[in-house]
Formats: structure tokens, sequence, C-alpha cells
């Protein structure tokens, strides 16, 4: 259930991040999960791609996801870089 939420949370927090910085595909997420949570390239993956026309758009099979599981506190995660493709606006 919480891993749902913090799948969740990632999700809107990348949105938020290519909205602003104007990125239309990521090619390469790192996100670093608690040592304890659920969370994998597997469940993200799946969470873009569930029903979410802007997420399976944004992430896809050319995204290299990396999760690292570290000591970042219960229901936390770090997003420490993405890379993709931009607009030239």
């Amino acid at each position: 259930m919480h891993d749902t939420f913090l799948n969740e949370r990632i999700f809107e927090t990348l949105l938020k991040l290519c909205r602003e910085n104007k990125i239309l595909k990521l090619n390469k997420v790192h996100i670093a999960v608690h040592t304890d949570s659920h969370i994998s390239e597997n469940s993200l993956r799946e969470h873009f791609c569930e029903g979410n026309s802007e997420g399976s758009d944004l992430l896809g099979a050319w995204t290299e996801i990396i999760i690292e599981k570290q000591d970042v506190g219960k229901l936390n995660a770090v997003i420490k870089s993405i890379e993709g493709e931009s607009t030239d606006v």
C-alpha cells in the first residue's frame, strides 16, 4: 500500500520536473528508495504506463531506470538525476 503511494508521488514529481524543464522523453531516471521499499524498475515502469497517456509518452521501453536502495527514510524517495530530450523553446 505504501509503495503504491510512493510510486504515485514519484510519478507526479517526475511529471512536474519534466514539465518545468520542457522534457518530452525520459532517457534515464536514477532514484534512491529505502532499503525495505518494494519500488522497482518494473513497478515504476508499470505505474507510468497504466492509464496515464502523458506518462506513457514520457517514459517507455527506451528509458533506463536505476533504482538504488539506500537509507533515505521510509516512504521517501530521492530523484538523483533525470536525463531526457527537451523542446528547443
